[in-house]
């Protein structure tokens, strides 16, 4: 994605509904697999931007992130986190059936992976028999908008490909869903509207969607609302739409 939004990230993922939701869920579902497997996990964060996912994470095991950006490795660094290394997945291999654990968040359909299938091999690769992969994508090409423009979004995928994608790599598919359904519908009309007249930075590059601020009020509304989403899925409910897809897959 572009270097500004780097930081834009750094400072946002702390507190912005979107990451906050995100991570919720995904801690959850770690927990969950904690607990399955009853020891401390062997955990990736492939593409762990600027290392708020991997912070999180640390309770349930070791902890390694991974990015292509620099940007991205400092900003994980300055928050302490030691396991990190620089890491192309488009072009890198993993060692073979070193993790329990990889999450995979919002970086399969970045510009910079041409063959998305033979990424989650490699992914497949790196997980040890019986281990989990996590992973998000965003949803819907009617979604594109100056946000894809910003993260360099290659394409967005409905459920159905994602679910075909991972079970052609190997994966047995545990679970798939669209996220953030009641957000579907104001996104649209967002993404159709920055279409038109792209929100941009102060150097003219295009602004992400999470560039744009947020009231604090409204900001805790949207975390909880996402909150009470992940409840759901994570009783098992799937959604018939939403911004992103987020698949559990076992090796």
């Amino acid at each position: 994605m572009e270097a500004g939004e780097y930081h834009a990230m750094r400072a946002a993922e702390d507190r912005h509904w979107w990451y906050v939701g995100l991570h919720n869920l995904v801690i959850r579902m770690v927990r969950r697999e904690a607990g399955r497997v009853g020891h401390p996990l062997d955990i990736l964060d492939a593409g762990c931007g600027t290392g708020r996912l991997c912070e999180l994470m640390q309770p349930f095991g070791t902890v390694t992130g991974c990015d292509m950006h620099p940007l991205a490795l400092e900003a994980s660094a300055g928050r302490g986190l030691g396991r990190l290394r620089r890491c192309d997945l488009a072009v890198d291999d993993l060692e073979a059936e070193t993790c329990d654990l990889i999450t995979f968040m919002d970086v399969l359909y970045h510009r910079a992976v041409a063959d998305d299938k033979a990424v989650l091999q490699k992914l497949w690769r790196g997980l040890k028999k019986g281990g989990l992969l996590m992973l998000q994508v965003a949803a819907f090409e009617s979604l594109r908008g100056a946000h894809d423009v910003a993260v360099h979004t290659r394409r967005r995928y409905r459920r159905g490909e994602v679910v075909h994608l991972l079970e052609e790599a190997g994966f047995t598919v545990e679970f798939a869903t669209y996220r953030l359904l009641a957000w579907f519908p104001p996104a649209l009309l967002w993404r159709c509207f920055t279409r038109l007249r792209p929100p941009r930075a102060s150097d003219g590059k295009p602004l992400s969607d999470v560039s744009s601020p947020v009231s604090p009020r409204l900001n805790q509304l949207l975390a909880a609302c996402v909150k009470a989403e992940n409840v759901l899925l994570c009783a098992g409910f799937r959604l018939p739409l939403g911004t992103s897809v987020f698949a559990l897959a076992r090796k």
